[in-house]
């Protein structure tokens, strides 16, 4: 479940979320109560992609995914990023850590047509790694 994530500190996203044609997992708006602490308040706008629904597992579905997303709606982002004083922008990459007692070591390889395709729209790439049994509990 990749999401692209992108903040302004000055503009709010909702007009482009009502025309653009990029699929749209949620945006917020600065000043909004972040949670259920009344001191808790969003300090920029934000807007989120869906890039990819595979699992968090499947690390290279995800980029793979990404690589697509990017590729199909490159104009559409490009024209937002210079529409908008976006102050960052990034790739969210859930997954899964592999590490256990008998593997000590996890690397994830991001090839260079992400890296590229992502270099050109300004974008940074996070990936957010949770243990194995991080929602058991719930």
């Amino acid at each position: 479940m990749c999401l692209l994530k992108v903040y302004s500190v000055t503009n709010s996203f909702k007009s482009f979320e009502k025309i653009t044609k990029i699929p749209v997992y949620s945006t917020s708006e600065k000043g909004e109560q972040l949670g259920n602490e009344s001191n808790n308040i969003r300090i920029d706008h934000k807007i989120s992609f869906d890039v990819s629904e595979k699992d968090w597992d499947d690390f290279d579905g995800q980029v793979e995914d990404a690589i697509i997303f990017l590729a199909k709606h490159f104009d559409n982002l490009e024209q937002l990023f210079k529409t908008h004083n976006v102050t960052k922008a990034y790739l969210d990459f859930p997954i899964y850590s592999r590490l256990n007692t008998e593997i000590v070591n996890q690397n994830n390889n991001l090839p260079k047509e992400l890296i590229v395709i992502a270099g050109k729209l300004n974008l940074g790439i996070e990936m957010a790694i949770y243990s194995i049994d991080a929602f058991d509990n719930e």
